[in-house]
């Protein structure tokens, strides 16, 4: 049905343009106003590749598509399918125009002589070539194996044959972390930047990387006949309006990066899929931890009592939560899965602020969304969490760890607990200036802090050094959140060295795993894990500590 769409709507552009070829999003929007529907974008190009009525015209990295008899193809009826977009650039053993790499006197080593001094794990080589066969398609990995590097692979085949990359990062941390990397790891890069002072293009660079907000600002145009690839770090953040509006449509080769492609609303479905396609590799803590690929590990779930005061205001938060979920469910319809009630809840909240409307729904909901908060809040920052720090203090000693709190306040307190201990610790988090929160992460870097306390700031976005532990005092939020935090201490070590993770939780709460706390992300782990353990923090005082203690090689 949409083949035939298609093949209508090009005969009917022909027409109209005096041109054979259309572009993918031309053809996407006469395919829907033919009757189509909704007809994503991925969809569309899937059936340009496989139907051999289609070919690509000239450069597939351009996107111009005609019907196969147009043109010259050859014999009639020896239309077949184009080949994969990369296939060759991926093989080749020419050059590209210009090897900068090469000594003087030394012939230039070519795409395939590039790609092999990369080095590519057997997981990289895999997903480029699945990459490769559409130019498009979402990666995700888990934190910790090489997405930069698989995609400095795919920036090195597109400048080899003379094409151009823009590379989207949600922070200016990252923007200098990809900076650094792109010009360690491909000789001769011209590397230019986009946002933060910069506003480098495209003409006098190779690559520019960029920030979401100014590429969405400012035109990022393409040399005459140069293919252009947009590679989107953290690609999940890009199904935001704001966000999506730096995915250009220019730049016909796109490759996502992500280690949790997931969002709590339609931005992968309405963004993110129409215009990156579908996900053409998953590389979870599986494959991971089999290959090698990161450092094997060892979870304690470490359970703390609430104060009397605390189990107070979070039983009487939880019971009128648990009745506003009854009325809201059964009485007035709204749907029982959690993602899907708290955005209908939120959107009837919008909607009755937005019309100055308060009725009977719009109360009901708004007070949920209060008791939803209030009991998570009084979970999180409980004072038996700061009991975790106290504990695990004479073990830290020596070694690099990332202490994840739910507040700029519960940082504070947790830094000072671990430096009363002996411990080099500070705080990083949003309210610092920016040159002190990069002062304090390269201290971290050298070695000189035994810790690096953070209010979600480190969950993402940043260039966080390696550590070896992660203790997580706040973390009943989602399963991209965890996904992160355990991924920060998993790079693989040089002596191979095992990661610990301390999930610290209130017990008989909602974040305690026994009631369903972490669920997703416990079963992502369960089978991977060296150990996961259980602690009860205030029956055995010195369990954590021996815990992480006696096991450290």
């Amino acid at each position: 049905m949409l083949g035939e769409l298609l093949a209508t709507a090009l005969a009917e552009h022909r027409t109209a343009t005096g041109s054979a070829s259309a572009s993918v999003r031309d053809l996407a929007a006469a395919a829907r106003e033919a009757g189509g529907g909704r007809v994503p974008r991925s969809l569309v190009e899937r059936t340009l590749r496989e139907d051999p009525r289609f070919v690509a015209d000239g450069d597939p990295g351009k996107a111009r598509w005609r019907l196969a008899e147009e043109g010259s193809p050859g014999p009639a009826g020896d239309a077949s399918p184009p080949e994969p977009c990369l296939a060759g650039d991926v093989s080749a053993p020419e050059p590209g125009p210009a090897d900068p790499a090469a000594p003087p006197g030394e012939p230039a080593l070519g795409t395939r002589g590039h790609l092999d001094a990369m080095a590519l794990r057997p997981w990289q080589a895999e997903a480029l070539a699945a990459w490769s066969t559409s130019c498009q398609g979402v990666v995700e990995a888990v934190t910790g194996t090489g997405k930069t590097r698989l995609a400095m692979a795919a920036i090195r085949v597109v400048v080899d044959r003379g094409g151009r990359a823009l590379v989207l990062v949600p922070t200016l941390e990252l923007q200098d972390q990809w900076a650094r990397e792109l010009r360690a790891g491909i000789a001769g890069l011209r590397v230019g930047r986009l946002g933060g002072g910069h506003d480098d293009d495209l003409f006098g660079h190779d690559v520019v990387i960029a920030t979401p907000h100014s590429a969405a600002a400012v035109p990022v145009d393409l040399p005459p006949g140069a293919a252009g690839l947009l590679v989107a770090d953290e690609a999940h953040r890009y199904g935001a309006p704001t966000w999506g509006a730096a995915l250009k449509e220019d730049f016909a080769l796109r490759l996502a990066l992500t280690a949790t492609y997931e969002r709590g609303d339609d931005g992968l479905v309405d963004v993110l899929a129409p215009y990156f396609g579908d996900v053409v590799v998953r590389y979870g803590y599986d494959r991971a931890v089999a290959d090698g690929t990161v450092a094997p590990f060892r979870i304690a779930l470490a359970g703390v009592r609430l104060e009397p005061a605390e189990r107070d205001a979070y039983d009487r938060a939880d019971t009128r939560a648990r009745q506003l979920h009854r009325e809201l469910v059964g009485g007035l319809g709204m749907p029982k899965d959690p993602a899907k009630l708290f955005a209908a809840v939120a959107a009837v909240v919008a909607d009755g602020e937005a019309r100055g409307h308060a009725g009977a729904q719009v109360r009901a909901c708004r007070e949920y969304l209060v008791r939803v908060r209030e009991r998570r809040e009084v979970a999180a920052t409980s004072a038996g969490k700061l009991r975790v720090c106290d504990q695990l203090a004479p073990a830290l000693a020596g070694r690099r760890t990332l202490v994840f709190t739910d507040t700029v306040d519960q940082a504070e307190a947790a830094a000072r607990r671990l430096g009363r201990a002996g411990l080099a610790a500070e705080t990083v988090h949003g309210g610092l200036p920016g040159d002190r929160r990069r002062i304090r992460l390269a201290v971290f870097r050298r070695g000189d802090l035994d810790a690096l306390v953070a209010p979600r700031v480190l969950d993402e976005g940043v260039d966080v050094p390696d550590a070896d532990v992660a203790v997580v005092l706040a973390a009943f939020r989602s399963r991209r959140q965890m996904v992160q935090r355990l991924g920060r201490v998993l790079r693989r070590k040089d002596d191979g060295r095992e990661a610990r993770l301390v999930l610290a939780h209130a017990l008989d709460t909602r974040e305690d795993p026994a009631h369903g706390g972490h669920d997703d992300f416990l079963r992502a782990i369960a089978d991977v894990a060296v150990e996961v353990a259980r602690v009860d923090v205030d029956a055995a005082p010195g369990a954590l500590a021996g815990w992480l203690g006696a096991r450290h090689p």
